[in-house]
């Protein structure tokens, strides 16, 4: 396109040039005429004919005057010409520089056009994905099926460094859940009555969409509270701007349903979870609690690191009762959530980090649960 642009260009000044040089000779021409009817006497020989030398002075003056227009003209295109290729040159430059640049951008919401473009993408995705699973195929199978949900953790993996930073490679998201016991607690007048719960999420590079949907519950957190009190798992309800359930049930074995592991309730599942108190790898796991599909587990999202060995855990065991939890009077409540991000140069720098260098991203508003 620029190749067959520039030869037009030059077409086009030939065309000029040509317009000029004919213009001037018929010029001279018409000139020459004027000289030989109104000439005074000497600049006409006897015989009728111009003297040349006159003649000469005047086309000689004529020529460079021509010469001075198309130098003119040419030192005007030539400006022109390098104009538009410094504009080029730097586009092009300003184009290398982006393509070159491997590294998503690491402050949150520092691209909004960017997050907006991915948030988008993930959404279509999602519709996507949920269109297919309710055709009731096997998901972990079909090819289409699978090819929809890595294109949907891909996208998801990028949407999360937009809007959550992006960490190191070795290192994970966390969320930190605030909790109240209540006065029906056996213990209420022996212990606090507040504690804390640490969970680290899972790696991004193994169930994107899993920590995704729990990053999000916790920065739109409204209100919730561990409402069932089971053998084998404490469940709460989530009360936040996530209220479907995952796109798909998000699974990888390298990240079992093991003590002290997190995961959503139910198939589907969300936004409902539960903490695990004991292996639920069987319980829990690929081809648990239906027969039709050997591969579908429960979806996780991260591990209690801190609430476990300190009894917090056990304490939410002791709740007055045993399985789902009718009176709230009983329920132990999810005050606040807050995520946490490792410090880097890029969030704030006054903040002082925590034991494990982590730092806050985001918290919801401190409110007494009520469902």
């Amino acid at each position: 396109m620029g190749y067959d642009s520039n030869i037009k260009s030059q077409k086009s000044e030939q065309r000029q040039r040509i317009v000029i040089v004919v213009s001037l000779v018929a010029l001279s021409a018409a000139f020459l005429v004027m000289v030989s009817l109104l000439s005074p006497p000497g600049l006409v020989r006897s015989n009728g004919v111009v003297n040349n030398r006159h003649v000469d002075a005047v086309t000689s003056s004529l020529g460079k005057m021509a010469a001075s227009v198309i130098v003119a003209k040419n030192e005007k295109n030539k400006l022109l010409r390098g104009e538009e290729e410094k504009k080029k040159t730097k586009k092009k430059s300003d184009a290398s520089a982006i393509s070159t640049s491997d590294e998503p951008p690491t402050a949150a919401l520092s691209d909004t056009s960017k997050l907006e473009e991915i948030a988008t993408l993930r959404s279509n995705l999602e519709a996507q994905v949920r269109s297919i699973k309710a055709t009731g195929i096997i998901m972990e199978t079909d090819k289409t099926a699978l090819g929809y949900t890595k294109k949907l953790q891909e996208v998801t993996r990028q949407l999360i460094s937009l809007r959550y930073g992006q960490i190191p490679s070795n290192q994970n998201y966390r969320v930190e859940m605030e909790l109240e016991f209540q006065k029906t607690i056996p213990d209420y007048s022996e212990s606090t009555k507040y504690a804390t719960l640490l969970v680290e999420l899972a790696p991004i590079s193994i169930i994107p969409c899993s920590v995704y949907n729990f990053l999000e519950i916790a920065r739109t957190w409204k209100h919730g509270a561990f409402h069932r009190n089971a053998g084998h798992v404490l469940q709460a309800i989530a009360r936040s701007n996530i209220t479907q359930s995952m796109p798909f049930q998000e699974y990888d074995e390298s990240y079992p349903h093991k003590k002290g592991t997190m995961g959503y309730a139910g198939r589907p599942s969300g936004p409902e979870f539960y903490i695990s108190i004991q292996d639920n790898t069987d319980a829990h796991g690929p081809g648990s609690q239906q027969k039709y599909n050997p591969y579908e587990a429960d979806s996780l999202f991260g591990t209690v690191i801190r609430g476990m060995e300190d009894g917090t855990v056990d304490r939410i065991h002791t709740m007055p009762g045993r399985e789902f939890i009718n009176d709230k009077e009983k329920w132990v409540l999810i005050r606040r959530m807050r995520i946490l991000v490792p410090k880097s140069s890029d969030n704030d720098e006054e903040e002082e980090p925590d034991e494990d260098g982590y730092v806050e991203f985001s918290k919801s508003p401190l409110v007494i649960p009520k469902d």
